[in-house]
């Protein structure tokens, strides 16, 4: 299948772990990112310049939700990024892909230019 195909591709997917409502269980997944460039909007939400979407197949990770975190891994397996979904914007029409888009965590609050 098409999709398959691009979520198994190097150069378009990487290996990340998923871990719902950020959690210590998790799951491995290969997830799509993106960054867009400006504002976009999909299915009746607007993404900033600064919005990062990542694209999961619903196979994997039937219910995403807000709170759920991604562990970006790099070619030896290692985290190198964590992200935590803190939006939607659609379900492809084949109901295969979900995008949602994501923002990273911060290690520690010096670490987080919004915290107060």
């Amino acid at each position: 299948m098409m999709v398959d195909a691009q979520f198994e591709d190097p150069n378009l997917a990487l290996d990340a772990f998923w871990r719902a409502g950020g959690g210590t269980d998790r799951v491995a997944v290969r997830i799509i990112r993106k960054s867009p460039e400006g504002i976009d909007t999909i299915g009746g939400n607007q993404f900033d310049l600064n919005a990062m979407l990542v694209q999961i197949r619903l196979s994997e990770v039937a219910q995403p939700a807000k709170g759920d975190q991604v562990d970006l891994l790099d070619d030896a397996g290692q985290v190198t990024e964590t992200v935590q979904v803190t939006g939607f914007s659609r379900i492809d029409s084949r109901k295969l892909v979900r995008t949602c888009e994501v923002s990273p965590v911060a290690d520690s609050p010096d670490d987080d230019p919004y915290a107060s």
